[in-house]
Order: structure tokens, then C-alpha cells, then sequence
């Protein structure tokens, strides 16, 4: 009996997590929708301005922040790591499978430009070990609007 509890528990906790993880796929869509209306709004410069703003909540929460590159897959907002914003050897970033990332990122706008998952595998910044990543990608003003979870 005690064996089938715990296995219960362990069920309703992987269940749990994977309600979390749905909800974190679903708010980093909506982010991105967020963000362009911003952008449509505020205009390039402000907002921009205020997705690498690491303190407004709006835009960078924890692990859920916006990305925008250029069609070319040039990061040109990334607050979490402002190092990757115009370093021309990005697009050629690779995970541990092979997939090139950024490249992916930049087949799913152009082949989804209403949205859609790039899917590719990274270090998650809880356990820090390799893990499923997706990035929801949508085209605007000829760029890449994107936020990432762990699904």
C-alpha cells in the first residue's frame, strides 16, 4: 500500500511539474505577444529600452525574458546575457544534438511567421543539466520576437 502511495505522490508531482512547465510555454507565447504590442506602441528604441531593463518584471521575470533578433539571427535585445546582442558568431551555436539554434529559430519565423517552436536542447538553469528547451518565435517588423521555456 505504502509503495503504491508514493507512487501516486511521485505521479501527482511529475504531473504538477508538468502543469507548471504548460504554464510557462504558454506565458512565454504570451509574452511575445505582449512584446510586440509594446513595441507597436512605444516604438523600437523605447522598447527595446525596456526589454533590457532586468528590474521591470514586464519583460524579464526569472527565466522568462525577451529575445529579438534580426531575420539574420542577430540578437539585437537579450537582457539576461547582453554579450550575445550583435556577436556575429551566434547563428552558428550549436546544442549538444547538433541542432543549430539560432538557425532553427530563424526557419520557425520564416516558416511560421504567426508563431511557432524552435526546439532545441540547453542547460536548465535549475538542475544545470541538459534538457528540452522550446522558444516560441513570431515575426514583426521583419524581426524575431522570442521568449523560451522548459516544457
Amino acid at each position: 500500500m505504502k509503495k503504491i502511495i508514493g507512487i501516486a505522490a511521485a505521479l501527482g508531482l511529475t504531473l504538477a511539474a508538468g502543469a507548471a512547465n504548460a504554464d510557462e510555454c504558454m506565458s512565454a507565447q504570451a509574452l511575445v505577444d505582449k512584446s510586440i504590442a509594446h513595441y507597436k506602441t512605444a516604438g523600437k528604441e523605447k522598447s527595446f529600452a525596456d526589454f533590457m531593463n532586468k528590474d521591470n518584471k514586464d519583460w524579464v521575470n526569472g527565466e522568462l525574458y525577451v529575445i529579438v533578433s534580426t531575420m539574420d539571427g542577430i540578437f539585437k535585445v537579450h537582457a539576461i546575457n547582453p554579450k550575445l546582442i550583435d556577436n556575429p558568431a551566434l547563428p552558428a551555436l550549436k546544442d549538444t544534438n547538433g541542432v543549430m539554434i539560432i538557425q532553427e529559430m530563424i526557419r520557425v519565423g520564416k516558416e511560421t511567421p504567426s508563431g511557432g517552436w524552435a526546439k532545441y536542447t540547453w542547460t536548465h538553469p535549475e538542475t544545470k543539466k541538459l534538457a528540452p528547451k522550446q522558444t516560441w518565435v513570431k515575426v514583426h517588423d521583419a524581426q524575431l520576437f522570442m521568449a523560451g521555456c522548459y516544457p
